[in-house]
């Protein structure tokens, strides 16, 4: 009997699949071709690492785009299905007592490098420097007119919860801003009140702000889905019952602003009044999963910043990878559900 069970991840950020997963979406659509979804997290703790490697070959994944795009390049079978750009709140933050007011005011200057050790892929490191880099670069600054400080973190990224990855900066990083030891940090302001409630400071740059065609690019930005290729080629049809369900969900929130807002809250460690703070108004529009040019530039963008920052061991070509036909498939078979449904 073949197995009918998949596997889902998601990271702690907006995304379709999470409304998906917790409002019986995914469940009802897969549950129409006869398969159960199953979070991977409620698995063994030892299963959890495939949120970053893929080693599940049943396995969907939405989240951040360094993983994937380092586990596709080393070769490890991992299908793109879609892309989705939401803006959220990335702010560099200095003391409230600085001199610092501007990207300008970082020439030489201490910013934070976050590192962790013993982990698959040091997204954070990656995430920290690409938004340092964009905001210096759009400023007219050389990377090298700042001090790069690495700052260890051993803190893990799992939660007693089972999400990995919930939180963008560490309190290591928050203690070498609060000492002195560093000028600047690349991070949520939600997560400064978290960790450090005392601390203050304030924003001199937002890469939220400074969006355009092809904008600053950080791990979140864009969202991508993906899906472990064996799965992909030889049942087709779950990938794309998991994509519908995602495009329903999306659909839903916008119908569902409020509802939507709270599940997004929930899934990104913050209260409603936080995720409004941290997030575009419309977001609950922008939800849908789709492979907008703009949204698949900026993932090129990241890709070649990775390789050349030395995270990937090969180029990966996003045009290449992606594959168009499942996404165009889901929408097609929702029109004619829809059209039927009338």
């Amino acid at each position: 009997m073949a197995d009918k069970k998949i596997y889902y991840t998601i990271c702690p950020v907006a995304n379709a699949t999470y409304i998906a997963a917790n409002h019986g979406f995914l469940k009802e659509e897969l549950a129409k071709i006869g398969y159960d979804p199953i979070k991977l997290q409620t698995l063994d703790q030892k299963e959890w690492s495939a949120h970053f490697t893929f080693h599940n070959d049943r396995l969907f994944r939405e989240g951040g785009n360094i993983p994937p795009l380092w586990t596709k390049s080393n070769g490890t079978g991992v299908v793109l299905l879609a892309v989705n750009l939401i803006d959220a709140y990335q702010p560099i933050l200095v003391r409230e007592d600085s001199d610092i007011n501007s990207v300008a005011d970082l020439k030489g200057k201490k910013v934070a490098v976050p590192v962790h050790t013993g982990v698959h892929i040091d997204f954070h490191k990656a995430t920290t420097e690409h938004g340092f880099e964009s905001a210096l670069e759009l400023n007219g600054i050389s990377k090298d007119e700042v001090e790069w400080v690495e700052v260890i973190n051993d803190e893990g990224y799992h939660s007693d919860k089972g999400l990995p990855g919930t939180k963008s900066i560490a309190s290591s990083e928050i203690k070498a801003l609060a000492s002195g030891e560093i000028d600047a940090i690349f991070a949520k302001e939600d997560d400064i009140r978290k960790v450090e409630p005392g601390l203050k400071v304030k924003v001199i740059y937002d890469v939220w702000k400074q969006s355009g065609y092809v904008p600053p690019v950080n791990n979140i930005y864009p969202n991508v889905l993906t899906v472990s290729e064996k799965l992909a080629k030889e049942e087709p049809e779950v990938v794309i019952a998991f994509l519908k369900a995602t495009i329903i969900a999306a659909r839903w929130a916008k119908d569902h602003k409020d509802e939507a807002e709270q599940l997004l809250a929930e899934q990104t460690y913050s209260t409603v009044e936080e995720y409004r703070a941290t997030h575009p108004a419309d977001f609950y529009t922008r939800l849908e999963p789709n492979l907008d040019p703009e949204a698949l530039d900026a993932l090129q963008i990241q890709s070649d910043f990775l390789l050349d920052h030395g995270y990937l061991a090969k180029p990966v070509n996003v045009s290449e990878w992606v594959d168009s036909s499942f996404l165009t498939k889901a929408i097609s078979e929702l029109d004619i559900e829809n059209k039927q449904a009338v």
